[in-house]
């Protein structure tokens, strides 16, 4: 059985995959469709890193043991929706983030852990998380600055540029 935790991030991450593949189109991408990709991945990290993990942690009265790594990966997504996307950092980005949702999705992972864990508390965590306000997006960024920064990103997730 799914809890209802593990089924709305399941759910979401299902509409992350479709908006990231709807952004490319051939040897372009499509600006609107990633733009769209970025505003629900950056609400499906808000929803985790500001409700869902403070309440797992109050539950079991510690963070849980991947917590470090979590941040780690939601950082990294992050900061690779920053740039003007370009076809090679949306296929990054599409590595990392499936990576990343099979950790949660798994067997015994952060969803079946917070509905095991919050047991009847967990409706209104989803509730609280749903009522976040809506995540306002900043302009891309561009430079090489952003370039280095990316680099760096993806070498800590160990996910391989092409460049």
């Amino acid at each position: 059985m799914t809890g209802i935790i593990r089924a709305h991030f399941i759910n979401n991450r299902e509409q992350l995959q479709k908006a990231l593949g709807n952004s490319l189109r051939g040897d372009k991408v499509d600006v609107g469709a990633f733009d769209l990709f970025r505003r629900l991945l950056l609400a499906h990290i808000a929803e985790e890193e500001r409700v869902l993990l403070p309440a797992l942690s109050r539950a079991l009265g510690c963070p849980p043991l991947n917590r470090e790594a979590l941040r780690h990966d939601h950082v990294g997504l992050a900061t690779l929706c920053a740039p003007v996307p370009e076809r090679e950092s949306v296929k990054n980005l599409q590595a990392l983030f499936l990576e990343h949702a099979a950790v949660e999705e798994a067997a015994g992972g952060l969803y079946e852990l917070a509905d095991r864990v919050l047991g009847a508390q967990a409706g209104s965590v989803l509730a609280r998380a749903r009522a976040l306000p809506q995540i306002k997006l900043t302009p891309f960024h561009g430079g090489p600055w952003v370039r280095e920064l990316l680099a760096e990103v993806l070498r800590a997730s160990g996910v391989a540029s092409s460049s």
